[in-house]
């Protein structure tokens, strides 16, 4: 009976240490098998194909090259800019001139049609008159305002300037023989030759007619226009 017991003690023992060593071997496997817990370092967001990747903007619009500046006074070239104009008058050969009926306002149209700038008066020259007299002496002129001075009218090439000419802006009866009149565009620059002439229409009525300065819009002229006060030499 004491050999059975010690057998089987020496039993109990061995089955106890074999399973503590297969526990043992299996905590190691375990243990290798699973990640240690550490800060997540996998990117949480897209990959680095954002702005500072491609260079886009943040916004998602297309990117585009800088533009280069652009000059001033359009065209951009040495010889059309006010500069340009104010040293270069401008001779009736670059211009076109046009005369349209607005009531008893006439508007005086200059295009420069012409590659480069160039400087007219202030004013035109205006004279209203007789078609069918030899003499021009007796031709009515214009109120013009006040004060003028300055540097010329600079008109830039395929600009346009304006001129507002009113025959009768308070509307009282008009002189008699009047129907036609007479422009000189740029009157300290260019000679008489280059005046050129307008009928003024059936009917038209022509007293204390007025003109204003030039403008690079009908209704700025039209505000100088009314600016009028004195007589045009």
């Amino acid at each position: 009976m004491r050999v059975r017991h010690r057998h089987r003690a020496l039993l109990a023992v061995t089955t106890a240490a074999l399973v503590l060593s297969l526990t043992a071997c299996n905590g190691d496997d375990q243990a290798a098998a699973t990640p240690t817990t550490g800060p997540d370092t996998t990117a949480s967001g897209p990959a680095a194909t954002g702005p500072a990747a491609t260079g886009a903007p943040a916004d998602g619009s297309p990117s585009e090259a800088p533009k280069a500046s652009q000059k001033p006074n359009g065209g951009g070239s040495a010889n059309n800019t006010e500069a340009y104009a104010y040293k270069h008058p401008c001779a009736m050969t670059q211009l076109s001139l046009n005369v349209r009926q607005e009531g008893t306002r006439r508007i005086i149209e200059v295009a420069n049609k012409g590659a480069s700038a160039c400087g007219l008066d202030l004013l035109p020259a205006v004279a209203l008159g007789d078609s069918s007299s030899a003499d021009r002496s007796n031709s009515l002129r214009p109120l013009v305002p006040s004060g003028i001075g300055g540097p010329n009218h600079a008109l830039l090439a395929g600009t346009k300037a304006y001129a507002v000419l009113d025959l009768n802006p308070g509307g009282k009866a008009g002189a008699k023989g009047i129907d036609e009149m007479n422009v000189l565009v740029s009157p300290s620059h260019m000679p008489n030759a280059d005046t050129r002439s307008f009928p003024l229409g059936a009917g038209a009525s022509v007293s204390g007619p007025e003109l204003g300065l030039y403008h690079g819009s009908v209704a700025d002229a039209v505000a100088s226009m009314r600016q009028a006060d004195i007589a045009q030499q």
